[in-house]
């Protein structure tokens, strides 16, 4: 019997270079995640399918092995490159983000969202999408900002 983590990797978000724009890399090309402890030297890997969050809390990220959807042949995305891990708890519902740089970069879990501010393409008047659960009718706007509920902050 396999052991598997009730950690799912969701994906890597990682920059070619410093202040790029973010590109995600999907979980499901995800082989594996290269990490070096504090205080060592060696590098070790961990499986995708046996991720656990908390051996990278305190370890740093070395690089990402995946597959190349176009090639067969594993492939190594550079440590220096990742921004962040996503991932979701298996008995805990919602995204989470394990951040490897840029700690100012927070995830908001789209429960918390409550709302889109947008502009259609042309117009100048700012408008409010309440029910984000169907974002067809915003298809081709850009996107303003967005409101949502900080779970921290008591009610």
């Amino acid at each position: 019997m396999r052991w598997r983590s009730s950690t799912k990797v969701v994906g890597v978000l990682y920059e070619e270079r410093e202040n790029a724009k973010l590109d995600l890399l999907g979980g499901s090309q995800i082989t594996g995640i290269t990490y070096l402890e504090k205080a060592s030297d060696e590098v070790q890997l961990v499986s995708a399918s046996k991720f656990d969050v908390n051996i990278l809390r305190d370890a740093t990220a070395t690089g990402v092995l995946y597959r190349d959807q176009t090639a067969a042949d594993v492939q190594l995305l550079a440590g220096s490159k990742i921004v962040g891990v996503l991932y979701e708890e298996m008995d805990v519902p919602g995204l989470k983000l394990l951040r490897a740089a840029h700690t100012a970069l927070k995830l908001v879990s789209g429960q918390a969202v409550r709302g889109l501010l947008y502009q259609q393409q042309g117009g100048d008047d700012v408008k409010l999408l309440s029910d984000v659960s169907d974002l067809s009718m915003v298809a081709g706007a850009q996107l303003v900002g967005f409101l949502y509920r900080d779970e921290g902050l008591s009610q």
